[in-house]
């Protein structure tokens, strides 16, 4: 059967791009469906005439706009217009390429002329722009899916058909179009249905191509919006007063004004930890388009009911959700206009850290959400290797809320970054975030803990390191002991704990009998030193009596050989219980005063060794037996003032057997 079209009704020519070609869909008019004309065809052509917008004319007669403007253009409803501004807009116009700013070249721009001329061939467009013929069909490919070129001939093509009262089909349209042809609803003026094989193939490339454009156009949209959206967006009322110089601080880094890299953001409960970060990981992908966000906890199966859920809860807050896709295997949202991710990683499995990477840009932010469970610092050093290396300005941010035990390695971690220059440190408090935020109860329960567990409250609402319970001493004060307060004081005493592979320690300090204060004033620490060589160490007090560990008579004799007033220190008095006793004595005077710039390795050790925590929770009643050499040091310097309280205060009721106070076995030795 042989197919006609009707020569009478007006023909509307499509123009689709498509690879290497141009393919030209061929329209009807009037009678290009069997169907009758729509009466809200004329309703809208009249609304058209009153000047109304093809937008609007769509809303109120509940249509699609691609179809107004179908029928504005089948109809005819624009008769009139200028010859010589068409002549002039077919002249081809020398475009920029979007992408880098630069022109096409003539070449480039003779290429675009003459392949909307020829009606889409490449080949012969590429020989009548000048270049070679043996390369024509090669070169006429490749220039067409340049995107500058291609660009440029879509743009033309576009305009073009405008001009001439023509429009490109719209997405909605293709598909409108590709149903009624799978129903047999098209027909030519004789009432025949046609081959529609070129026209679905040409839609196929004019979707293609049209949604190349749709994306284009939004990302010309995201970067002009990026361009005109301030630096700072997250609202003063979104962030307490704790954040704001944070805040500051996270812009001049990124600015490249101050140089750093790390910002470790502790605090206790409800203090908002994670929604600042949430908000300022959405903040940065918003501002800077190649930068990718990449959140962390010790476990992969912890992600999805913590960090994952953060952030969409904060894309929400935006009403923002759908720019996004969160999906979950890998676990990731992608921002949709540009491609950028927001990583969820588990630490659990190091060796498939190894496999993430981003498809573009860099990493500019690396939180570690509740980082204190991590198996130690040196898995988020190996974490931030991984992920953080572009020179350009990133941020590695360590988040958690601070435990008890100043024995936990963030909390060490905290006191080893406080002079780091590269690191800043960050606190946060409950009672600054506004009630209606956290609720009337939340703050009502905070209050009772305050009161009836101070305890408790201290460290789960304050973020404060109270220790575990298990704690051995809480009377020490640290701070600066000047060289006039050592100068006055009227004598010393002095305590050396032998070592070689663990640390062998001489204490010096000062007890005051009438304010019950213990002054710790200078040390000297070595490991794998031998016995000569820290004698030369603390040459200086060789007049002085040093009480040393009597489990080591052969090393108290070479010290007295070389000069030194080194005597044993008298162990197992009390019936055997001589260490625990000088453990409790130093527990119950009023005050121990450390200066940890003198004494670094004995205020360390006095403020965090705990005893030991057993099975059930509950506390073993013994006494460190390890990494406690600076404490014994100390204890063998004040033996004699230790046993003379002894006595004195009568904590235990049998006498001192004479015998054993002279004999030595070593009972303290560690």
């Amino acid at each position: 059967m042989r197919l006609r079209w009707s020569i009478r009704a007006p023909v509307k020519r499509y123009h689709v791009l498509d690879g290497c070609g141009i393919f030209f869909i061929a329209m009807k008019g009037d009678d290009r469906l069997a169907a009758k004309k729509n009466p809200l065809a004329d309703k809208a052509y009249e609304l058209y005439k009153d000047g109304m917008k093809l937008v609007d004319i769509a809303d109120q007669l509940g249509k699609p706009e691609g179809t107004i403007r179908r029928w504005k253009n089948t109809y005819d409803w624009d008769n009139e217009r200028s010859d010589c501004k068409a002549n002039e807009s077919e002249r081809p116009k020398r475009t920029k390429d979007k992408k880098n700013g630069k022109k096409l070249t003539p070449k480039q721009e003779a290429f675009a002329a003459e392949y909307i001329k020829n009606g889409g061939n490449a080949t012969q467009a590429a020989k009548d722009a000048g270049y070679a013929e043996a390369r024509a069909a090669i070169t006429g490919c490749e220039n067409v899916r340049k995107s500058n070129i291609s660009e440029s001939i879509a743009e033309q093509m576009e305009r073009i058909e405008k001009e001439q009262h023509r429009d490109i089909m719209s997405l909605a349209e293709i598909q409108e179009r590709r149903s009624m042809i799978a129903k047999g609803m098209l027909r030519d003026g004789e009432g025949y249905t046609p081959e529609f094989k070129d026209q679905l193939k040409a839609m196929d490339g004019l979707e293609k191509a049209l949604t190349i454009a749709e994306k284009q156009r939004i990302e010309r949209e995201e970067k002009e919006k990026r361009e005109k959206a301030p630096l700072w967006t997250i609202p003063i009322t979104d962030i307490t007063s704790d954040f704001v110089e944070i805040y500051r601080t996270v812009h001049e880094a990124f600015a490249g004004e101050i140089d750093v890299h790390e910002i470790v953001s502790k605090g206790g409960r409800g203090s908002i930890k994670s929604n600042f970060w949430g908000d300022l990981a959405y903040e940065t992908i918003r501002q800077d388009p190649q930068a990718h966000i990449v959140y962390t906890r010790r476990y992969k199966v912890d992600l999805r009911g913590s960090v994952y859920n953060q952030f969409m809860k904060t894309v929400i807050r935006y009403n923002d959700l759908d720019n996004w896709d969160f999906k979950q295997s890998p676990m990731c949202a992608v921002y949709k206009p540009t491609g950028q991710t927001v990583m969820f990683v588990g630490a659990d499995k190091p060796i498939s850290l190894k496999s993430f990477n981003v498809p573009f840009g860099y990493v500019k932010m690396l939180i570690h959400e509740e980082c204190d469970e991590m198996a130690g610092v040196e898995q988020m050093d190996n974490i931030e290797d991984t992920f953080l290396r572009s020179d350009t300005p990133a941020l590695d941010i360590k988040i958690f809320n601070p435990p008890k035990s100043k024995n936990n390695f963030m909390n060490q971690y905290v006191e080893e970054c406080r002079n780091k220059p590269q690191t800043r440190i960050c606190h946060s408090y409950y009672y600054n975030v506004p009630v209606k935020w956290l609720g009337k109860r939340f703050f009502e329960r905070a209050e009772w803990f305050k009161v009836h567990k101070p305890l408790y409250y201290r460290n789960n609402y304050m973020g404060e390191v109270t220790g575990t319970g298990g704690g051995i001493f809480d009377n020490v004060e640290e701070r600066t002991i000047t060289d006039a307060e050592i100068e006055n004081l009227p004598f010393l005493y002095y305590g050396l704990d032998f070592g070689f592979e663990h640390p062998q320690t001489f204490e010096v300090a000062y007890y005051d009998e009438d304010t019950d204060t213990l002054y710790c004033v200078s040390e000297v620490f070595a490991k794998r030193c031998k016995n000569s060589a820290f004698a030369r160490k603390i040459k200086e007090y060789i007049t002085e009596e040093i009480i040393c560990d009597s489990a080591r008579p052969d090393a108290i004799a070479e010290l007295q050989d070389w000069g030194f007033n080194a005597i044993g220190a008298k162990k197992r008095w009390g019936s055997g219980k001589g260490r625990d006793y000088c453990w409790e004595w130093l527990q119950q005077t009023t005050k121990i005063v450390v200066d940890p710039e003198r004494c670094p390795h004995l205020a360390h050790e006095l403020t965090t060794l705990e005893h030991e925590q057993l099975a059930d929770g509950s506390f073993s009643d013994a006494y460190p037996k390890l990494d406690e050499d600076c404490v014994m040091a100390l204890i063998y310097g004040l033996n004699r003032v230790i046993m003379e309280s002894r006595r004195n205060n009568g904590l235990y009721d049998d006498e001192i057997d004479e015998d054993e106070e002279e004999e030595d076995d070593g009972e303290y030795e560690d």
